[in-house]
């Protein structure tokens, strides 16, 4: 059986951007996007997965996120419907899971969490 699922919708539960520092590509990246969102594949499970993508961020108005320097993980798996619960459940170790999967990256990624670039967004 094969493990590749088809993903027909995803929804970004909650998604903020942080001042970070990455270099990936000979580029210095000086922002992220972590997100926590839903994936729901053809079936109808549904799977949590957080992530974080790195961009270069050069001035204010540059929020152009390419997603070539990103990390995922999937948090929890196998449900059937969307639970609110669940969300703030994760979320209360999110930064954690966020900060122990950068060293993916490279050994010098962080994301600066007390230095938000805009506000959080919930959906």
């Amino acid at each position: 059986m094969d493990n590749q699922r088809d993903w027909v919708d995803a929804l970004d539960v909650y998604s903020q951007y942080f001042n970070a520092h990455c270099v990936a590509g000979g580029s210095e990246r000086k922002a992220a996007i972590v997100r926590l969102t839903l994936m729901k594949d053809i079936e109808g499970i549904q799977d949590y997965q957080i992530s974080a993508s790195f961009f270069p961020f050069r001035d204010p108005e540059d929020f152009l996120v390419a997603n070539d320097v990103m990390v995922s993980k999937t948090v929890m798996a196998g449900l059937k419907r969307r639970s609110r619960k669940k969300e703030e459940e994760i979320m209360k170790s999110f930064r954690d899971e966020i900060d122990a999967i950068l060293p993916q990256l490279n050994a010098e990624a962080v994301i600066y969490w007390d230095r938000p670039l805009l506000d959080a967004r919930w959906g």
